[in-house]
């Protein structure tokens, strides 16, 4: 068994050193190669602006971070969120170690925005691959609608999220949900995604702002 393991982590990181992205990424000194992605959507839509506060999910090691970081400049600020660290510092850059599932997020985005509210979402979430796709997809639901109150609570009206998802028929139903909070819905395959991946980006642009029913419980002691 460690074997047949060893020589899956070996192909794995074969395809990865053939991957012309991850080679671009580490020449460009991006942490990862989904920065890629972001510049992708960012060239067609310029969804983030200089002096914009973005929230990024699943951020770690970084890429999508790093490329909002050189967007948002000085004036801005990217909230990067992961249970692992970033690859990548910079003084416009606040790491917040956290889960998107877990119950204490909310109060650690509070006390960064002290008031405030994001102007972009980004999420490149996805759950660990167990080669079961039926299960991945479930999970990847359950991450968007997590992603989804968490943009309830913390998007300015206006605001655009990104959200990464897989394609299956049991996505619609999260879509339509997701697409009456904006003005406009697209769907997007950037040529940056790996190929052979069925992963699809959400796009909401000028979000209607619906908060009421979003409460954040009181955090437990720890």
């Amino acid at each position: 068994m460690a074997e047949q393991s060893e020589m899956t982590k070996e192909r794995w990181l074969q395809r990865r050193s053939e991957d012309p992205f991850w080679r671009k990424a580490k020449e460009m000194g991006y942490p990862s190669r989904a920065a890629f992605k972001l510049l992708e959507i960012q060239k067609r839509w310029r969804i983030i602006k200089p002096g914009d506060k973005v929230l990024d999910l699943g951020a770690a090691p970084g890429g999508m971070t790093a490329v909002a970081s050189e967007i948002v400049g000085d004036d801005g600020v990217v909230v990067a969120v992961d249970v692992n660290p970033l690859q990548i510092t910079r003084p416009n850059i606040v790491y917040v170690k956290g889960d998107v599932l877990g119950t204490r997020l909310m109060h650690e985005l509070q006390n960064v925005l002290k008031g405030e509210f994001f102007d972009v979402v980004v999420s490149d979430l996805s759950p660990h691959h167990s080669g079961d796709y039926g299960l991945l997809v479930e999970q990847q639901l359950e991450l968007l609608e997590a992603v989804w109150t968490i943009c309830r609570k913390f998007l300015r009206r206006g605001g655009t999220v990104v959200l990464k998802a897989f394609e299956h028929p049991s996505l619609r139903r999260f879509e339509r949900k997701f697409g009456r909070g904006f003005r406009k819905f697209e769907r997007y395959v950037p040529h940056s995604s790996k190929k052979g991946s069925s992963e699809i980006f959400l796009l909401g642009f000028g979000y209607r702002g619906v908060r009421e029913f979003i409460r954040v419980e009181p955090a437990s002691a720890s």
